[in-house]
């Protein structure tokens, strides 16, 4: 796979997905660490849903015992639901993170109590202007089986003039989400990819070939992508 892809993307696979967890937050405490060292804040964009939610729960122990540290935290997308709503990445984040989440997270929310994320989007991004100014230290996404990243969706934009953030609307369910925007996901520092299955892999691996999502995030980010595949 590593030929087929470009030589700033590193292809880690796994067992299972236990071993891929502990992987991957043994890198992330490092990054934590490395920055509390230093005196300043680390920054994370996350992907929420089922597939992620065990590395944050490992996460969430590692960082248990640990001074408190200033971490920034934003979704990668949300849901535009109520953080008790099951759906919610926001919420999920918070039901992962109970021993550090107040210790360590500091939360930018891409929400705030408009109708819907097409009237909040200039307000929010504001937030993050003011919130998360710098680049993040990593992103964690997944992706779809359709070659979609956050909630940016094959066919549809991935930015929307120079704002951070956008709205989206999910293609089969049609609900209604605020995603952040493929320019602001790129700025970081490094990108972590976390998939499962052949399906996804093989998705991934004819990336280049295709026109989607995940598409332009290989052929544009301008740092290293590690991808953190089991099956």
């Amino acid at each position: 796979m590593e030929a087929q892809l470009q030589s700033s993307v590193q292809f880690n696979s796994f067992a299972n997905f236990s071993e891929l967890s502990k992987s991957l937050v043994n890198e992330w405490v490092g990054i934590i660490d490395d920055a509390a060292k230093s005196d300043r804040p680390a920054a994370f964009a996350l992907a929420g849903g089922t597939t992620p939610a065990p590395v944050y729960r490992e996460l969430d122990q590692a960082l248990a015992n640990r001074s408190p540290s200033d971490v920034r935290l934003a979704a990668t997308d949300e849901r535009w639901v109520q953080d008790s709503d099951p759906q919610s990445n926001e919420g999920l984040f918070k039901q992962c993170l109970p021993l550090s989440y107040r210790k360590n997270w500091n939360l930018v929310s891409l929400k705030n109590a408009a109708s819907t994320p097409e009237v909040a989007i200039e307000a929010i991004n504001e937030r993050l202007n003011q919130q998360l100014p710098q680049r993040f230290s990593a992103v964690l996404l997944g992706m779809g089986a359709d070659g979609h990243i956050a909630s940016l969706f094959p066919g549809a934009p991935v930015q929307a003039d120079n704002l951070n953030c956008l709205a989206a609307v999910h293609p089969q369910t049609h609900q209604t989400r605020i995603s952040l925007s493929l320019p602001r996901l790129l700025e970081t520092e490094k990108i972590w990819l976390v998939i499962t299955g052949n399906e996804k892999r093989q998705v991934l691996e004819n990336a280049l070939t295709t026109s989607l999502p995940i598409t332009n995030l290989l052929k544009q980010a301008k740092c290293k992508i590690e991808v953190f595949w089991c099956p």
